[in-house]
């Protein structure tokens, strides 16, 4: 069962956005996708199922000692959610101490009921202990950058400079997204060239600045179930996802 982990480097990059609409758009291709939430903003149900996760959730279940799939729920795209939940301070410090290598691949494992399973998480934003544990599981890693300033700089020294060169051999694919990208702005399209000139094999691909996508999520709805035109952000995503599907079925074949 393949295991997706999106992350990023810093707060504000729209990596649960985009999270959410990747899992709509991987469902859409076929997919049984559980999309589990591991930042304590509890923010992953509002796109997808905004009921979910209003009284429990990943943190309370672990700290409680209670199977994630209790607290697991079908959204109306088909996706099931883990929410975060809503938590306390030791329900949250427990999580590190709770969530060994050895409990994440137990709670993924007791999850899985088809071939076509696939596990999207969504991380806090940063690093830390728990980042590091589901990135030695994850068998795609997702990270997903802002076209300003602040996120480009941060790419020669975030994860020791690994999106600045080749993937090294036997290593987890692990991926940069370009979020957001409006090349009206100068900034913002000199460092999608950049990247597409020094980190192109680092780069699954770039999403458009598209307010569609931000309406769609002020109503509670991914971009990918409003009734919005293929074109755009929406997609970009669907790029994203073909290229994501291929890769996870890769990873299943080996």
């Amino acid at each position: 069962m393949p295991v997706v982990v999106v992350s990023s480097p810093k707060g504000g990059a729209g990596k649960t956005t985009l999270t959410a609409n990747m899992a709509v758009a991987m469902r859409q291709r076929g997919w049984r996708v559980t999309a589990i939430d591991f930042d304590s903003q509890n923010a992953l149900r509002f796109h997808l199922g905004p009921e979910a996760g209003e009284t429990d959730g990943v943190a309370r279940a672990t700290y409680e000692g209670r199977a994630w799939r209790t607290v697991c729920a079908t959204t109306r795209s088909g996706v099931d959610l883990i929410p975060f939940g809503p938590s306390n301070r030791d329900q949250r410090l427990h999580l590190d101490e709770a969530l060994t290598v050895a409990q994440l691949r137990a709670e993924f494992a007791d999850l899985q009921r088809s071939p076509a399973d696939l596990i999207l998480v969504d991380t806090a934003p940063g690093e830390g202990l728990l980042q590091e544990r589901l990135d030695e599981l994850a068998d795609v890693g997702m990270t997903v950058f802002l076209t300003d300033g602040a996120s480009i700089a941060l790419l020669p020294n975030y994860r020791g400079g690994a999106f600045l060169h080749p993937p090294l051999p036997g290593e987890i694919p692990r991926f940069g997204v370009l979020n957001q990208v409006d090349k009206r702005r100068r900034l913002s399209r000199d460092i999608a060239d950049f990247v597409a000139e020094r980190a192109s094999r680092r780069f699954m691909g770039s999403v458009r600045y598209d307010e569609a996508v931000a309406e769609a999520a002020a109503s509670g709805f991914t971009a990918l179930e409003a009734d919005v035109e293929d074109v755009g952000a929406v997609a970009d995503i669907r790029r994203l996802a073909a290229s994501l599907d291929q890769l996870v079925r890769d990873v299943c074949v080996a």
